[in-house]
């Protein structure tokens, strides 16, 4: 076995293969991340906001959407707001507005409640409280 069996080229590597290489894995990592990150639903946009000592709420921008058109419930843990719109004939010049049905998903806590939700100037707000704990009665433990 001779060193040019082992590194053909005399060891040198042909940068030309180093670049198509480099640039191959490369480009592909770039596009699987921003290919995922393009699949997250970002419309409608939302805040989440702390009112004070252990009070938190979220604020969506739903400008356009009125709160005939927007549902907000909570199953399993799973606050979901849903938006829906009606169909409109309307001859836009330029439409820079977006209406569009919608569902946004927020997973809570356990003890996390939704105290009320209102829509206030394009804002949907929705105020999350904290379950009280139940009080735990003295359980007495024997010790073995």
């Amino acid at each position: 076995m001779t060193f040019n069996s082992l590194f053909p080229n005399n060891g040198m590597i042909k940068m030309d293969e180093i670049h198509n290489h480099f640039v191959k894995h490369t480009t592909d990592i770039f596009d699987n991340i921003f290919d995922s990150w393009s699949k997250i639903p970002s419309f409608p946009f939302y805040n989440v906001v702390k009112y004070g000592k252990g009070k938190y709420g979220l604020e969506i921008g739903l400008a356009g959407y009125n709160k005939e058109n927007v549902l907000v419930e909570v199953k399993d843990g799973i606050l979901t707001v849903e938006g829906k719109v009606e169909d409109k004939n309307i001859d836009y010049v330029q439409k820079g507005l977006a209406y569009r049905k919608f569902i946004k998903q927020f997973e809570l806590a356990s003890d996390v409640i939704i105290d009320e939700a209102e829509m206030v100037d394009g804002l949907l707000k929705i105020k999350l409280g904290f379950k009280k704990p139940k009080e735990v009665e003295g359980i007495k433990v024997e010790v073995k």
